[in-house]
């Protein structure tokens, strides 16, 4: 019965190789991600509180490109400590995107300053806090989560379970080339690309993840110790 959001943790362009190269990344991201939310959600609240968290990497684009990001379900709210030692629910009535972006934008670079400590990622941390003064783009979906489990699974699912070019969208294959179509987030509209078919393999295979590697993660109120 508790209300959840959906919320979108995305990385820019330019640090994307970085999470190609090295895929233990990609658990980092996951951790890091949900650092931000709790930081976010404790500073907007004005408390400290312990909220859930259930977290799917996606390393996808709507393309097939190299896109990592996160697709975080979280509580509305936490469990904070009240003046007689026991503890109460504090609901979040509302999300501020400023807060957000910000904290996502110093969470994220100060992870990959510490995982990539090169005098080229620095630089290249110190270039992007100057391109993007107002934070990276950080997306909650409008809209309820499903409360019940069996809906919020289904929900889920499809994070989950759907390959990066459905086989629906493929409009042809000559046993050379390979077209298919996509929706472009930027413009809105569908666009076709046809590329040969190793190419196609290529865009494929880049997002299995490591063998033994957890795609979907549960922290906070939700981890296994503690739910």
């Amino acid at each position: 019965g508790v209300a959840y959001r959906h919320t979108v943790l995305t990385i820019p362009d330019e640090l994307r190789v970085y999470f190609y190269r090295n895929a233990g990344l990609l658990s980092e991201l996951m951790r890091v991600g949900i650092k931000c939310l709790e930081d976010t959600l404790s500073t907007v609240l004005r408390r400290c509180v312990c909220g859930g968290y259930i977290v799917v990497v996606q390393t996808n684009g709507r393309s097939g490109s190299y896109n990592p990001h996160l697709h975080i379900i979280m509580t509305s709210g936490g469990f904070a400590t009240n003046r007689q030692g026991g503890y109460c629910w504090i609901k979040l009535k509302y999300f501020p995107y400023q807060v957000l972006h910000k904290k996502w934008q110093y969470h994220l670079f100060e992870m990959l300053k510490e995982q990539v400590a090169t005098k080229e990622m620095q630089a290249k941390i110190d270039e992007l806090y100057r391109r993007y003064p107002n934070g990276l783009v950080a997306n909650i979906q409008r809209g309820e989560v499903p409360k019940r489990i069996k809906e919020l699974a289904k929900y889920l699912a499809k994070y989950v379970v759907s390959p990066p070019i459905s086989v629906r969208r493929i409009v042809s294959y000559d046993g050379q080339r390979v077209k298919y179509w996509y929706n472009d987030h930027k413009s809105g509209r569908r666009k076709t690309e046809e590329v040969d078919v190793f190419t196609f393999i290529g865009r494929m295979v880049q997002h299995i993840l490591p063998k033994g590697m957890q795609r979907i993660r549960y922290y906070g109120l939700h981890a296994t110790a503690v739910y």
